[in-house]
């Protein structure tokens, strides 16, 4: 179908809104989404990253057919087309893993926090497995590791402990590894990296079990990390809420995006843009302008959160 809409002579907004495509999308959407709604939130993809315009319609459509059948919307914080030269590629974003997963119908609860030095917390994998974890309630210091837990509807439990060194090994493959969230959310990035490998064992469909396996394609795993000292981290220190983000003191202003100051030249702008923004509707203009301005995926991630955490302070 994708091939057929890509020799049409239209572009890629004309034949969103033509019914061949609608009549698609309506086959392969699950009960509780609508067709004229993944339409519509489809445009507004095309209409805030202008540069998907220039990527071929057979590979456009193919990413928004695979998100249909999986009953995920391109709303740009489950999942994200993201333009690599003339390709759309389809990037499942963290909180798309976890409402996959517990689409299943096998879990009942999942929880992925950053581990502290100054945390009471221990593990232990085997015939007596177990994971306790009870933040510090005063400083909980410099991040040492993440973790992600499930609980499944039989009433087993299942976990997987990733320390520091591991995640950043991971980093290190990354193909945006000293810029975007790696660098201003390293605690967000840490609980999605050790969540990913985690849902490599817990219950799912073999399309699920596929997609996962896809976003692989963001890393570069065959290739020869460059080792990471250990000594030139300088991971954040941690608020005593389980939600951990980088300590931000919210009494001044100027402080809000303190974090995000060491990233990229296009996430300082943004961040001295948000600043002055009075209002939610300014977060949302320039949302879409700097999203209009990147193709990384890590970059868009940063956007999202910077603009989230923006609009939430101005109310």
């Amino acid at each position: 179908m994708s091939t057929e809409l890509a020799k049409k002579p239209a572009s890629l907004k004309e034949l969103l809104g033509g019914e061949l495509f609608r009549e698609q999308v309506a086959m392969s959407l699950p009960a509780h989404l609508d067709e004229t709604r993944f339409v519509r939130i489809a445009q507004t993809a095309l209409s805030r990253v202008p540069k998907l315009g220039d990527c071929t319609q057979t590979s456009f459509f193919k990413c928004l057919l695979d998100l249909s059948a999986m009953g995920l919307e391109p709303d740009g914080r489950r999942a994200h087309l993201i333009p690599y030269g003339k390709e759309c590629t389809l990037i499942i974003d963290y909180k798309g893993l976890v409402e996959l997963v517990r689409r299943s119908g096998e879990v009942s609860d999942i929880h992925a926090d950053v581990i502290c030095e100054n945390d009471d917390f221990s593990y232990q994998y085997g015939s007596n497995s177990h994971l306790t974890h009870k933040p510090a309630l005063g400083g909980r210091g410099k991040a040492v590791g993440a973790y992600s837990f499930v609980s499944l509807k039989d009433g087993s439990e299942s976990f997987e402990v990733m320390d520091v060194e591991e995640v950043e090994r991971v980093r290190a493959c990354s193909k945006a590894k000293n810029n975007g969230p790696w660098v201003t959310h390293w605690n967000e990035m840490a609980k999605k990296t050790v969540f990913r490998r985690h849902t490599k064992w817990l219950p799912m469909s073999v399309d699920l079990r596929e997609r996962i396996e896809k976003d692989d394609d963001q890393y570069e795993f065959n290739a020869k990390p460059k080792q990471v000292r250990q000594t030139s981290l300088e991971l954040p220190a941690m608020e005593p809420e389980t939600e951990v983000e980088p300590e931000i003191d919210k009494s001044d202003e100027t402080d809000l995006f303190e974090s995000a100051i060491e990233g990229t030249g296009l996430v300082k702008e943004l961040c001295d843009d948000l600043l002055k923004c009075r209002a939610a509707s300014g977060v949302e203009k320039k949302r879409a302008e700097f999203m209009a301005k990147t193709s990384d995926p890590d970059v868009y991630d940063a956007i999202h959160v910077l603009c989230d955490e923006r609009a939430k302070e101005l109310g």
